[in-house]
């Protein structure tokens, strides 16, 4: 049941003592092998738990956000650390306001369970990554947790993967970093038929 947005009067959920031990970026980031890609984009960035740490191990972040609000707590902390290296973009879901091939890596953190149109929203994803780069998709296992959305709410890795393939990635690595996150890694390739 895909679509239900993050209210963003809730921030403090997103950035806890207890979410940081299920979820740690630093470590996530080094899994994923973050730095050997130059620019990113943090796709539903909110106040910047994914984008702060990769600006620390990358040349750029390009932090995307439907939220006003998250991109003006993501400046703030931005300002705080004395970080140069981010572009806060406001964005619509359906269109990313990036150029094609324009990054090497996506990262897209407990958000997937939120589109309102996920192939189409892939789609765009392979629009502005550049040939062979990766999206990282983080998500809550499909399964009841003390945390996070309802179950109804949350998605199957099998589902994500069709999204995926309709899109034109190819399927990469998985990771469980807990028993309530997940982790999947899509490629574009070179050669991928697309089925536009």
């Amino acid at each position: 049941m895909p679509g239900h947005k993050f209210n963003p009067a809730h921030l403090q959920r997103l950035d806890n003592p207890r979410r940081r031990a299920l979820l740690p970026p630093e470590k996530i980031l080094r899994d994923v092998e973050a730095a050997k890609a130059s620019v990113w984009a943090d796709i539903g960035c909110g106040a910047g738990y994914f984008t702060i740490p990769l600006a620390k191990a990358v040349e750029k972040v390009i932090a995307l956000d439907i939220s006003l609000e998250m991109l003006q707590e993501l400046k703030k902390r931005l300002a705080e650390q004395q970080i140069h290296n981010v572009e806060a973009v406001q964005s619509d879901e359906s269109k990313i306001k990036l150029a094609d091939s324009s990054v090497n890596g996506v990262i897209l953190a407990l958000v997937a369970h939120e589109l309102h149109e996920p192939q189409k929203f892939l789609q765009e994803i392979t629009r502005i990554l550049n040939p062979g780069g990766k999206v990282i998709i983080v998500e809550w296992e499909k399964k009841v947790t003390e945390m996070g959305p309802p179950l109804d709410h949350r998605l199957e890795a099998s589902e994500v993967d069709a999204w995926a393939l309709h899109a034109g990635l190819g399927k990469g690595r998985v990771w469980q970093w807990s028993d309530t996150f997940i982790g999947l890694e899509y490629i574009k390739g070179i050669d991928t038929n697309q089925s536009n």
